[in-house]
């Protein structure tokens, strides 16, 4: 079928057209993906993420090449964003391993309690979890805002959600567990219920 018929068929969500999609896509985004990423697990992941993505949130374009742009380009700012993500990740386990003594290797196991935060930071909804990682990094209310184009309020509120989340979800032991280690700033404002 002709690229023109299989964007129409694209659009209105044909499971054959995915299946289709699927079979001229895969591999080539795969490949493109690991220019990006060495780790060809995560690479066909965020792949499958871009094809659910457009059936799930019923994208439709408006020719093949802008279906083709938009592959790419999603598939580039998903790589994009997964190694920005493990690259705060790593800067923040460097900083606490640099920053605090370890807490007492019989009460708590410092490698776990972070597993168990990084684990509910992960489960946040997206932009919730972009604004508390960024509030991680240091960064003020305003200047989040201003890179993310949102207002201050709406920075706070989301900070707060996450605080929360992580707060009635993260076990007291290891609550306490950061607090006896001296844990930073935003840990005590989850402790507190900022």
């Amino acid at each position: 079928m002709n690229n023109k018929g299989f964007i129409q068929r694209i659009n209105k969500r044909e499971l054959d057209a995915f299946k289709e999609l699927y079979d001229r896509y895969y591999r080539t985004l795969v490949v493109y993906a690991a220019n990006f990423i060495d780790d060809g697990d995560v690479g066909e992941d965020l792949v499958q993420e871009v094809i659910i993505n457009i059936w799930e949130h019923r994208l439709s374009f408006s020719s093949y090449a802008a279906f083709t742009t938009y592959l790419y380009n999603a598939v580039r700012n998903a790589s994009l964003n997964y190694l920005k993500h493990q690259g705060v990740t790593q800067k923040y386990m460097e900083y606490l391993s640099q920053t605090y003594s370890p807490v007492d290797e019989e009460a708590v196991n410092d490698e776990e309690i972070y597993r168990h935060l990084f684990k509910l930071i992960d489960e946040l909804p997206p932009r919730c979890r972009e604004i508390f990682l960024l509030h991680m990094e240091g960064k003020k209310n305003e200047e989040i805002a201003a890179m993310l184009q949102l207002s201050v309020e709406t920075v706070k509120t989301q900070k707060k959600r996450a605080m929360a989340y992580i707060r009635d979800n993260l076990d007291k032991a290891v609550l306490l567990a950061l607090a006896i280690n001296g844990g930073k700033a935003c840990f005590f404002e989850i402790l507190n219920g900022c």
